[in-house]
């Protein structure tokens, strides 16, 4: 899944216990981002245990549009399947 027009590093950047956070690039413009993908699928995952649902993402999601500061990355774009939500964040 995903956005076709943003290609994502193959190596995680970091990860936690709710994601993983990889560099993608925007093909059209060239511009660096941050992709954190979150499993949502409430079963078993074999790198990041039980799915969180959409609940968790949602609510982020929503602190994150209210946000405007110089130390906070801003949220750029979101997808989301059935198996996972990708916020696309600004560096």
């Amino acid at each position: 899944g995903g956005d076709p027009s943003c290609a994502r590093d193959r190596s995680p950047r970091t990860s936690g216990h709710f994601g993983v956070v990889k560099r993608c690039r925007e093909r059209s413009t060239g511009t660096f981002y941050a992709a954190k993908v979150v499993k949502t699928r409430r079963r078993r995952s074999r790198r990041l245990g039980l799915g969180l649902g959409l609940a968790p993402v949602e609510r982020e999601v929503a602190i994150l549009r209210q946000l405007d500061h110089p130390n906070i990355m801003r949220l750029h774009d979101l997808f989301s399947g059935r198996a996972e939500a990708v916020l696309i964040l600004e560096l």
